[in-house]
């Protein structure tokens, strides 16, 4: 599940590297990763922005103490080395609640979070951001990146079968969408309208995974996006966005619930 943090940490960094240097301001660290049901490991990322390239990059933070907590069940994260932290998830069926906290301990100073895990609605029950067309004898889909005014909170990852691979959505290039039950933040921006396009056989099929997301999360990329990719090139430096880490810290822990579930192109609706 690395691809899911290393966009968000990507976007993180672009939107406080600037404003964090010009201004001033310092920040101890920017923490990105989660919990994800869908894998059995678990990551966690600590970066800080690299003062010795004032706002160009970030260096990880090794020799930190990291640890998930639900309940009384724990998961403890073992350093891999350049920031990032590798734990290993409970048993699903011993989870307490729907809450988990996250601790960090670096430099005699401790970093908490918490997010609520929401259980994700089946695939087959919800509205998917994907529609096809007929494109000489085969179709065309096309994957919208973001979707308004849904019912639930979800990030998705949409592909030809024929396409997909763990080793495709391990890099930043992965053609994630997003769900928000927020309305779109204008709808002159035509950046909004962005989708990912393929071509595919009558008889294709489409691996659809998808990760619920808690409404403080799902705020979180919507605020994230705001002051990156959905602004204009003439629009102002992007400012910080706030997350849910304590203590001078910046980023957002999360707690997601996935599933994946492979749809014939058949069953995919027809564009309008």
């Amino acid at each position: 599940m690395r691809f899911l943090l290393i966009l968000v940490t990507y976007l993180l960094a672009v939107s406080c590297q600037k404003s964090a240097v010009d201004e001033g301001q310092s920040y101890d660290m920017i923490v990105e990763g989660g919990i994800n049901t869908m894998y059995k490991e678990q990551y966690i990322q600590l970066k800080k922005l690299d003062g010795l390239k004032s706002n160009t990059g970030t260096v990880g933070i090794s020799g930190a103490t990291v640890r998930v907590t639900n309940g009384p069940n724990s998961i403890e994260f073992s350093d891999l080395g350049e920031g990032l932290y590798l734990g290993e998830m409970f048993n699903l069926k011993d989870t307490v609640g729907n809450l988990f906290q996250l601790t960090i301990t670096w430099n005699g100073k401790s970093y908490e979070a918490q997010d609520k895990l929401i259980p994700v609605v089946p695939v087959e029950n919800a509205f998917l951001p994907v529609e096809k067309s007929n494109l000489n004898n085969q179709w065309e889909i096309k994957v919208s990146k973001h979707l308004f005014g849904m019912r639930t909170s979800n990030k998705w990852l949409i592909m030809p079968q024929k396409d997909f691979s763990e080793d495709d959505i391990s890099s930043f290039r992965s053609p994630f969408s997003y769900s928000y039950r927020l309305g779109a933040p204008n709808v002159l921006n035509n950046l909004l309208g962005k989708t990912y396009n393929y071509e595919v056989s009558m008889k294709d099929s489409l691996i659809v995974s998808k990760f619920s997301e808690s409404p403080r999360y799902s705020r979180f990329l919507y605020n994230l996006f705001q002051e990156t990719e959905w602004k204009g090139l003439l629009s102002a430096v992007p400012a910080n966005v706030e997350g849910n880490i304590s203590n001078n810290a910046l980023g957002f822990f999360y707690v997601m619930d996935g599933i994946r579930k492979s749809i014939p192109v058949k069953a995919i609706r027809n564009s309008k």
